[in-house]
């Protein structure tokens, strides 16, 4: 079955993250989740940021594997997106880094189905280069987390 995409003209699939980086009654750590998230593709954008969310929630839960798979995305060596999205919520506390991963992933999921159905715009790619852009860490599986985890609400 050969699916067709909806024509209703050019779709901007980044007008919501757009408009939430720019919105100020957005905590600002939202703002700049939405902003580092504009020009990625749809569908690496989700499921990156789904990836750290399920990493962080098996950290915050004591997960054995937690903090491996958390290290392990930490230090691939490939675009910087979900180390940028990380370290722009890191120290602010754990519940606090979970809901704002949930809502940024609310927002990508719906941007993929969007450029799924439509004609979108090519959004600009941010990275010009699909290895890191910089020295990537090495961590060991049970690196040291900091006080900000303590603060994790498990529900």
């Amino acid at each position: 079955m050969t699916f067709s995409k909806k024509h209703v003209g050019t779709v901007d699939i980044d007008i919501v993250l757009v408009d939430a980086s720019l919105d100020s009654v957005q905590r600002p750590e939202r703002r700049a989740i939405a902003a580092l998230s504009i020009g990625v593709e749809a569908n690496d954008a989700y499921f990156a940021v789904a990836e750290l969310r399920d990493a962080v929630d098996m950290v915050g839960k004591r997960h054995p594997g937690g903090q491996a798979k958390l290290g392990r995305i930490l230090g691939t060596r490939c675009d910087d997106y979900q180390r940028a999205i990380y370290y722009a919520l890191a120290g602010r506390g754990a519940s606090h880094m979970l809901d704002d991963l949930d809502w940024l992933a609310a927002i990508l999921e719906a941007r993929g189905r969007v450029s799924r159905e439509y004609a979108v715009t090519t959004p600009i790619p941010p990275y010009v280069a699909a290895e890191p852009d910089g020295p990537v860490g090495c961590f060991t599986p049970s690196f040291p987390l900091g006080s900000s985890w303590r603060s994790f609400r498990v529900g």
